[in-house]
């Protein structure tokens, strides 16, 4: 009988490099044919977004000065005190009125109107006509004007103009007219704050 011829280390070098092969080929498919991957999750930072406001404050009473206009004639302008004054045809009333606003935001504009001026009513309301004459010192368009934020403040005062002329009407006669009107005249106004965008002029 013939011996079974002997393995060379030639030969045990090959199979085993196929053995190694086979394996690797293995590893690859990962098993029943899936493709592992790796992943990874983190949550990031809280971020916190604050809202802006847009706010009207407490609008008190002002002071008044008065000055006769009649034609282009005008009497100096003169400290009065409502309560105690006693308006005459010619005369022209003035106040400044400072309206809180508050406006805070990066991107914040708003209008500011007299929505509402007016008279309570009474026989002298009928003699006097109240006139928005500027809001921060610009004249009004449809009562109106537009506020922007001021940089590092938050609230403001904004100047409203207002003026109550009596007018001077002489060259009319009126029946039984001493000028007496014996009640007086509330004015009443009201104030609206609205946002604007940011591009209106």
């Amino acid at each position: 009988m013939t011996p079974p011829p002997k393995r060379t280390p030639t030969m045990k070098k090959t199979t085993t490099a196929a053995i190694a092969a086979t394996l690797g080929a293995a590893l690859l498919l990962g098993g029943a044919g899936t493709l592992a991957y790796w992943t990874d999750t983190k949550d990031a930072s809280p971020q916190v977004i604050n809202s802006g406001n847009l706010e009207l404050g407490q609008i008190d009473s002002a002071t008044w000065s008065v000055q006769q206009i009649v034609g282009d004639k005008k009497s100096d302008a003169v400290k009065v005190d409502p309560n105690n004054f006693r308006i005459v045809p010619g005369d022209v009333l003035t106040t400044t009125v400072n309206v809180p606003v508050t406006l805070v935001g990066t991107d914040i504009k708003a209008s500011l109107k007299v929505d509402d001026i007016y008279w309570e009513s009474s026989s002298l309301r009928d003699q006097l006509t109240p006139t928005v004459v500027s809001i921060n010192g610009q004249a009004p368009v449809n009562g109106a004007v537009t506020i922007a934020a001021t940089p590092g403040q938050s609230t403001v005062n904004v100047p409203v103009v207002v003026s109550v002329s009596y007018k001077w009407d002489g060259a009319t006669q009126r029946a039984n007219n001493r000028g007496e009107f014996s009640n007086s005249a509330t004015l009443r106004a009201k104030y609206v704050l609205t946002q604007v965008p940011v591009t209106q002029k």
